[in-house]
């Protein structure tokens, strides 16, 4: 759901090869194991209960959604290692989205927050809209209901609602100078006297290029600079810079810089920094209120049924649609 501003990103096909299960987690918080869960029920937090049919839902849906990456259809891989990770972190994903969503209900719930009439008419539609969009096959493999679905879109809708709320004080103005992008060279040695003869050999006239090959010992000589990467004694003399420009020697405590502007303002790239800055506000409001809650909440985890759980038996049922049914109700709420 792109409207909501936690939503994991889906990986790409080198990561999804190499990641592997690392536990449930909601936030920092480990899943307590639990036995005395029904057969249904695959987790609960803060007394919410996510059952059976509704993961195993949620689980095919990414399943489908990420089951072909880059070309390579990692359902029908024959290597059986590809397979395993490629399950264990469909499930990964899936876990860690869905724990959050209802630990995001639950803190609702605390803060009062509910639904309107009209929204929650609107996930009823979106339950009965995917409900009708499943076949009677995936329905039958489920054991799902039209009200599990309505319920589930309720707490994606109320998940939004929450972080939309979180956030709205949130200060959206970001100047051009914070956020500004700029495009330089550099040379940066640890060794002070490299440096020295460097600067020697710029003011001579060596290109900048040239000199860098020479003596950096950075990964990049280009690179696009924005505020809060460099050293700040580095920093202060950098965005003071004009295009044409080469910079003193710098010293800092992790080595000696030199710097030329080649564009003191990127404009596009700092139209789109400005978003990350406005985005990283937002999460740090978020997370300011959500990670102290987690801390605190009870959660169990069914082992046995969520262990038990293999996407291999869900690969004849097409359905990937969760998402694209939500934004068509709740895309313009906010």
């Amino acid at each position: 759901m792109k409207k909501i501003g936690y939503r994991l990103a889906a990986a790409a096909v080198a990561t999804v090869l190499l990641l592997s299960s690392s536990g449930c987690r909601v936030g920092k918080e480990v899943v307590t194991i639990s036995r005395g869960m029904s057969d249904d029920e695959v987790f609960s937090i803060g007394g919410k209960v996510c059952s059976l049919p509704v993961m195993k839902l949620l689980l095919m849906n990414n399943m489908n959604l990420h089951g072909e990456s880059y070309g390579i259809d990692l359902l029908q891989n024959e290597d059986l290692k590809v397979q395993k990770k490629f399950e264990q972190y469909v499930k990964k994903i899936t876990m860690d989205e869905v724990t959050q969503i209802y630990c995001m209900a639950a803190l609702a719930d605390e803060q009062g927050l509910t639904l309107t009439d009209e929204e929650k008419e609107l996930t009823q539609w979106a339950g009965e809209d995917c409900f009708k969009s499943l076949s009677d096959e995936e329905v039958t493999y489920l054991a799902i209901t039209q009200e599990d679905l309505e319920d589930i879109y309720e707490k994606y809708a109320l998940a939004d609602k929450l972080y939309r709320s979180l956030v709205m004080d949130v200060n959206e103005e970001v100047s051009d100078d914070e956020a500004r992008i700029m495009e330089v060279r550099r040379i940066f040695t640890s060794d002070e006297s490299q440096a020295k003869k460097a600067k020697e050999e710029l003011d001579q006239g060596t290109e900048f290029s040239t000199a860098a090959a020479n003596y950096n010992e950075a990964d990049e000589i280009s690179m696009k600079l924005q505020r809060g990467v460099l050293p700040e004694e580095a920093e202060d003399i950098v965005f003071s810079m004009e295009n044409g420009e080469t910079s003193d020697l710098i010293r800092t405590d992790q080595g000696c810089y030199i710097f030329y502007c080649d564009n003191k303002f990127n404009e596009v790239e700092t139209q789109i920094h400005k978003q990350d800055i406005v985005e990283e506000r937002k999460q740090e409001a978020f997370r300011s209120v959500y990670d102290p809650f987690v801390e605190t909440v009870d959660s169990k985890l069914n082992e046995g049924i969520w262990t038990g759980i293999s996407i291999r038996e869900m690969e004849k049922y097409p359905f990937a649609d969760f998402e694209v049914i939500y934004e068509k109700y709740m895309g313009n709420e906010g």
